[in-house]
């Protein structure tokens, strides 16, 4: 029994004297193992792992070097998904990326940020510099999406992060990140089919929206109305404020087009409403909308009891009008066959 206790705690030493001296064999000799010198070799990573089951928190190879870093500079993200949208009339939103280096360098490492296409995204800096003295300090860049004024669909782009050195010590390779940017903007469309007051409440008239041919596949389209009895729907308490919005149709700093996708309706402030004069009307055609919306953007008493009922008057606007006759400027009987406003989501 003692015996075998003594061969056990002998062999254990054994592994434990010998391991560093092992691993720097099998590590360091550019042509030993697949040069498990090399990061990019499944060797390096096999030595890591050899490396952390005998309790080495650093690679043979790069003793200055976490093993959960490479030596060369470290992106904390390599893919990042951003919208035009939850930002500015000219900004999109945001997403700040971390970058480290994995040892510390002999000289200097300038690290250039250049962007595949500026029109896309932004970079808050284009260059990054790590020194002996702040190699181990993580540096940011933020990336924001531009908010154009196109529909061009959801779109994307790559960022280089290029390192430049003196320092020949540590293996300084390219990183790449790729930005997905998902589209804002969006089509208006009046229905070219009319419909009583009737329409079955605001999830109605939504209904009749979704099933238009101008609603693009896959997207969802609803009325831009106004609901004063059931409170379905409302664009601003307050006249042009936006305060106390209820399911409302339109984005903030969004810009939405005729269904060609090409003439621009108008672009929605930052408490998505449209400022009028409209660049263009909704349609190059005059025909009287359900709108249950006033010039001001406050809801209009007069909705067909929540459009529901036909034995009262519906508040409606003009489709051929770039002015707050858009929205409104008559009442008409519930009985009347009218056209909707219909808007992508």
């Amino acid at each position: 029994m003692v015996e075998s206790k003594f061969k056990t705690f002998f062999f254990l030493f054994r592994q434990l004297v010998f391991l560093p001296f092992f691993l720097s064999l099998i590590s360091c000799s550019d042509g030993s193992f697949n040069n498990a010198c090399d990061t990019k070799t499944k060797a390096y990573f096999e030595t890591s792992l050899i490396a952390v089951a005998a309790g080495q928190k650093t690679h043979p190879c790069y003793p200055g070097s976490q093993i959960v870093s490479e030596p060369g500079i470290n992106l904390s993200d390599n893919f990042v998904t951003l919208t035009e949208a939850r930002g500015t009339s000219s900004n999109g939103s945001s997403y700040t990326v971390q970058v480290f280096l994995g040892t510390e360098p002999k000289d200097d490492v300038n690290v250039q940020v250049i962007v595949g296409n500026p029109s896309y995204v932004l970079v808050s800096q284009s260059n990054l510099l790590f020194s002996k003295s702040n190699w181990n300090q993580n540096q940011s860049t933020v990336i924001t999406a531009v908010n154009d004024t196109v529909i061009n669909g959801n779109h994307s782009t790559l960022i280089r992060f290029l390192p430049n050195t003196n320092d020949t010590s540590i293996p300084l390779n390219e990183k790449l990140i790729q930005v997905e940017i998902v589209d804002n903007d969006k089509i208006l469309f009046p229905t070219s089919v009319g419909q009583t007051g009737t329409l079955g409440g605001v999830s109605g008239a939504d209904g009749v929206c979704q099933s238009n041919a101008n609603c693009p596949s896959g997207k969802l389209c609803k009325a831009m109305l106004g609901d004063s009895i059931n409170l379905f729907r409302r664009a601003s308490v307050t006249a042009n404020v936006g305060d106390g919005q209820i399911d409302w149709v339109l984005k903030p700093n969004t810009s939405y087009y005729r269904p060609n996708r090409t003439d621009l309706i108008a672009t929605t402030n930052n408490v998505s409403l449209f400022t009028f004069n409209l660049s263009l009307a909704v349609s190059g055609t005059s025909s009287t909308t359900w709108t249950g919306i006033n010039p001001n953007w406050t809801n209009n008493g007069n909705d067909c009891t929540g459009w529901t009922v036909t034995g009262t008057s519906g508040y409606g606007g003009d489709t051929g009008s770039n002015t707050t006759s858009a929205l409104g400027f008559n009442t008409f009987g519930c009985t009347s066959s009218l056209m909707l406003y219909c808007v992508e989501q």
